[in-house]
């Protein structure tokens, strides 16, 4: 094998790992470890205050004596109380990450930050492999490197790898449950896009929708949403041909999801007593010191689509953090009727993710305008068929695989918008749907010549949503670091610039001291 001479240059130095896939993910991988490890070393500083982050060391430890319960002065106002034993409704998951402390006999050491880390780098790696599997399955022309570059650069740089670096319990389990999404979504992908979901791609998306689940349940009811559909559709395809169904890779991961299920529905049975329930609010302890929660809950229940349009403000347009004439935030008497918690900082989507958004919005836009023409054109020759909504050259290996998984999803997304309380983490639960559709968004770019030179047309506004995104996410990151947990009436009544002033003096302040 002749390897290629470089000229040993600047320019061919810095360009040298980014020809080479693993090299390129080595390289990236250092980079999470050490800026994500740095930013939530500094937020995690502090992590002592809050005693309830060694919540999962006392569930190992109560695990491992076949208990289910947890240390009631370690987790708090956050327990659920039932039968004189206090519980909690995140899984056992991040408990079981902890199996190392006994092992050295540790179990009094915090190791919050070293697993937000653990989970941010490994869905940072599982998109940049997506984001490099798509750049090897299409073309290498100059306007594709482009494309894959922009897309490198939101993933690592951007989107749900910066703005939520904050290290807490709370943060920590949505940090694994979409780490584990990351892995689900980057299998869907590769089945889809390579046209073959093998016993391989399905047992890790198994694997992916089972752990998720034992961590938090809206995130794992949407991949097992997506994973149910998708196999849905690939039995009714083998149906369809006459093929058997009995295959070697529905059975094996079918048998790996039931018995994540069949965990899940142990946990559940011996917390709360019935293996389909994930949390009972009414033995919530909190709502002792939140009178108006229990009402909230048994006025409009935890999901209520009523919610809806306070919902998509709250994730898309923060205009709520803004003060009416009276004084009052805007929505602000719709917040309390409706919702126990409204949590800062205000974000948007549209902001901090607007290069995938407009990835997705872009090829939405085409697939509409060429859809008249396009059954038109089947019509008059009598080719019109069940798949011919999507024209030939932007028809993925099998467009109803893709729709089953992004409609299974979509489910987290609909949970938050009509969830009890509003949290700043809980975007995080719109990024598998998001990632999903951008990273086949960007497959469809990249392999039709027509949308691939629209694109080339657009290359500097594609440039600024990516800018935009980067400095968004970082904007985001630095207020969710200087917000308080908690409902954010209380701490709006001077108005949001105030508020955030005040919070940078208090660190300036402390920093001094």
């Amino acid at each position: 094998m002749v390897i290629p001479a470089y000229p040993m240059n600047l320019k061919n130095v810095v360009r040298r790992p980014f020809l080479d896939d693993l090299r390129l993910q080595y390289v990236l991988l250092a980079f999470m470890i050490l800026f994500y490890g740095t930013i939530l070393y500094n937020a995690g500083l502090h992590s002592s205050v809050y005693p309830v982050n060694m919540t999962f060391n006392s569930m190992l430890n109560h695990l491992v004596h076949g208990q289910f319960d947890v240390d009631p002065k370690i987790i708090g106002k956050e327990g659920f109380i039932r039968n004189g034993h206090t519980y909690t409704y995140y899984g056992i998951t991040c408990a079981l990450l902890r199996l190392p402390l006994l092992l050295v006999r540790r179990m009094d050491f915090d190791v919050t930050v070293l697993s937000c880390l653990a989970a941010v780098c490994l869905a940072g790696m599982m998109k940049v492999r997506t984001i490099l599997f798509l750049r090897r399955f299409c073309g290498s022309t100059p306007t594709a490197k482009w494309a894959f570059s922009l897309m490198l650069a939101y993933v690592v740089l951007g989107g749900s790898e910066i703005a939520y670096l904050k290290s807490s319990l709370f943060q920590e389990v949505v940090f694994w449950a979409v780490a584990f999404a990351a892995v689900f979504v980057y299998f869907a992908v590769k089945g889809i896009v390579s046209g073959q979901f093998t016993a391989v791609t399905l047992s890790w998306m198994a694997c992916a929708a089972g752990l998720a689940t034992l961590t938090r349940v809206s995130t794992g009811v949407g991949l097992c949403a997506a994973f149910g559909l998708l196999l849905l559709v690939l039995l009714f395809e083998e149906f369809r041909f006459r093929r058997t169904v009995l295959q070697r890779r529905f059975i094996i991961s079918v048998a790996i999801f039931a018995v994540f299920l069949i965990v899940t529905g142990t946990v559940n049975y011996y917390r709360w007593g019935n293996a389909t329930t994930f949390a009972n609010l009414s033995y919530y302890s909190g709502h002792l010191n939140e009178p108006g929660l229990m009402l909230i809950f048994n006025r409009y229940g935890n999901f209520n689509l009523i919610r809806i349009p306070l919902g998509l403000s709250y994730y898309f347009l923060p205009i709520w953090v803004l003060q009416g004439d009276n004084g009052r935030l805007l929505f602000e008497n719709t917040q309390i009727r409706l919702t126990n918690n409204f949590e800062l900082p205000p974000s948007s989507f549209f902001l901090t993710d607007l290069l995938p958004i407009t990835f997705i919005v872009f090829v939405g836009i085409a697939l509409w305008a060429g859809r008249s023409s396009y059954l038109r054109s089947l019509k008059n020759v009598g080719l019109l068929t069940r798949n011919a909504w999507f024209p030939s050259s932007l028809r993925f290996n099998s467009c109803n695989q893709g729709l089953a998984v992004a409609a299974g999803l979509s489910v987290p997304c609909v949970l938050m918008l009509t969830a009890i309380s509003m949290c700043y983490r809980y975007r995080m639960e719109f990024y598998p749907e998001i990632d999903f559709l951008a990273f086949l968004s960007l497959f469809a770019i990249v392999r039709n010549p027509v949308l691939l030179a629209r694109f080339n047309r657009c290359r500097r506004w594609m440039l600024a949503a990516t800018i935009v995104s980067i400095v968004s996410a970082f904007a985001a990151m630095i207020l969710y670091k200087l917000s308080d947990f908690g409902p954010s009436q209380i701490f709006l009544r001077n108005g949001v610039v105030h508020y955030y002033t005040h919070q940078v003096w208090l660190l300036l302040h402390h920093a001094k001291g």
